[in-house]
């Protein structure tokens, strides 16, 4: 499927469903996950919260069991990444294992794949099925720029193996840069949600937070398109989630994405409870201890919130990493005298 037989997608026929009660009844027609224990981390941590989940809106400890039960009566499952930590990835592929033995067909979307690749996905797919390096080598994976390829395989593979599909759920990039540079029509505006003016506060928000993940060294000229930019993945991952969680047949639909896409208060959870109304939504942060911050409330305050904005956390260890601040200015640089 070329770009030009992939339209940006409607919500018209969403808004149409109003019950999904059918939906999330099926339930229980599946049976008990079998009970594979969580994987081992791979990253060593002395950290007292490193292996806990944490619900911030019990203020509670909860067991994986506990976490997979709230999973599995979801429609929709997202899992909030650090994108090099391995061990995020671990926990990813796990739950999408325990879905598999529960019975479901878990339909799994990518930050990491644009949904004008998805044609390409589903040829590699069928033409070789169950294989996911051969997806790997198909959409060019080590030269995207996202961490190793043998990070997410597990996820692919537990996927096909229970029998579910893989989408593509970000934004083409074509239409990335044309956001961000301002470029877009009015019909894109308002596709997702651009021309609702954001809150004062959570502009500012929205704005500090790109800042700062670009350690300080944007223009201020960049920040208001790259706010823009945010929150048409926001939307466009949230209009494949939505698309795939009203087939029945399909099981939950899972997202596998950045922590900050996962966000309740404005990432995709926020945006496909405008789209689905209702819909039952379990939102997973993985997030890496801090040394010397054991409270799991205080949290919050890497995310510039109030509270921690999503369902749960589930604490690992931090990963080894150069200085990404030196990383990007480098590539500032180079990307400035290439101009």
């Amino acid at each position: 499927m070329d770009r030009a037989e992939a339209p940006l997608f409607t919500t018209q026929p969403w808004r149409r469903i109003r019950v999904l009660t059918a939906l999330f009844a099926l339930v229980l027609a599946f049976p008990a996950a079998a009970a594979e224990a969580p994987p081992r981390p791979t990253l060593a941590s002395s950290h007292s919260l490193a292996g806990r989940i944490w619900q911030p809106s019990t203020r509670t400890w909860l067991s994986p069991e506990d976490l997979m039960a709230e999973i599995l009566a979801a429609g929709m499952v997202i899992l909030g990444e650090t994108h090099d930590n391995p061990d995020h990835h671990a926990v990813q592929a796990w739950v999408v294992r325990r879905l598999g033995a529960a019975g479901r067909r878990p339909l799994t979307a990518f930050e990491m794949m644009d949904t004008d690749e998805q044609g390409k996905i589903d040829a590699t797919l069928a033409a070789h099925p169950g294989q996911a390096d051969f997806l790997g080598e198909a959409l060019e994976w080590n030269r995207r720029g996202w961490p190793d390829w043998p990070l997410y395989r597990p996820i692919v593979e537990a996927t096909l193996a229970a029998k579910g599909e893989i989408k593509g759920a970000n934004l083409p990039r074509d239409l990335t840069r044309q956001i961000a540079r301002g470029g877009a029509s009015a019909d894109i505006e308002a596709q997702f949600g651009l021309d609702s003016p954001l809150r004062p506060t959570e502009a500012k928000a929205m704005e500090a937070e790109i800042r700062d993940g670009h350690c300080n060294m944007l223009p201020d000229s960049a920040i208001p398109g790259m706010v823009k930019v945010q929150r048409a993945r926001d939307a466009a991952m949230a209009e494949v989630l939505a698309f795939q969680a009203t087939r029945p047949e399909a099981g939950p639909a899972v997202l596998i994405t950045g922590s900050g896409h996962a966000r309740t208060d404005r990432g995709v959870p926020a945006r496909t409870r405008h789209l689905l109304p209702g819909i039952p939504i379990v939102s997973l942060a993985l997030v890496e201890a801090e040394d010397g911050e054991t409270a799991p409330a205080a949290y919050a305050r890497l995310f510039g919130a109030q509270t921690v904005p999503f369902d749960a956390i589930w604490f690992t260890a931090k990963a080894a990493r150069e200085d990404q601040c030196a990383q990007l200015g480098k590539h500032l640089e180079k990307k400035k005298g290439k101009e």
